[in-house]
């Protein structure tokens, strides 16, 4: 056997060890953002759970929205931390349930997208015409840093058509938000 021919023969052993360990890895990573999903899913309302649960997860820095209705923009985490620690004031007693369903995790390095379906029910508001039940299909975009696992960017679509009244409440209640909210949102 020629030297050539071992150190070939080393470097497939060596390969094929490590492509199981590789492979745990990735199904743990996998594992884990299923996990962060089913624990933003687990606390819609805001208050302090919602909240702990931004600060754990979002990444420290700008975040990017597509939201379900169409809306692109970009704010700092600490903002979104602090619009998820309490109720909205302009329409405080809404309550949300939500239930995810068709987690699909796709790995590329340190990056990872998570697709899957939400059912949204709303509850409480002012406005009855709010108060529905909604299917979204949801793409999020994480990052890995320092081995943790953190939420960039969240696109969300209507999975069928919302009714007229619906639109024409979410238009509405859009004013309700605050300045900055408004500014940054399109």
């Amino acid at each position: 056997m020629t030297l050539l021919t071992r150190t070939v023969l080393r470097s497939l052993c060596t390969a094929l060890l490590l492509i199981p360990m590789f492979a745990a890895a990735q199904e743990a990573d996998k594992e884990k953002l299923t996990a962060i999903e089913k624990e933003f899913a687990a606390n819609p309302n805001p208050g302090p759970d919602a909240a702990a649960v931004a600060q754990k997860y979002l990444y420290d820095g700008s975040l990017n929205q597509v939201t379900g209705m169409g809306r692109v923009g970009t704010l700092p985490k600490s903002r979104v931390v602090e619009l998820n620690s309490k109720p909205d004031p302009s329409d405080p007693n809404v309550k949300t349930s939500s239930n995810i369903s068709d987690l699909h995790v796709d790995l590329y390095g340190q990056t990872a997208l998570v697709s899957y379906k939400v059912t949204a029910t709303d509850t409480g508001h002012k406005d009855a015409a709010l108060n529905t039940t909604d299917h979204y299909g949801c793409l999020d975009t994480f990052i890995k840093r320092n081995g943790n696992w953190y939420v960039i960017g969240n696109a969300c679509s209507p999975a069928e058509p919302l009714p007229q009244s619906e639109w024409e409440a979410v238009k509405k209640a859009r004013t309700q938000a605050p300045k900055d909210v408004q500014d940054a949102y399109h």
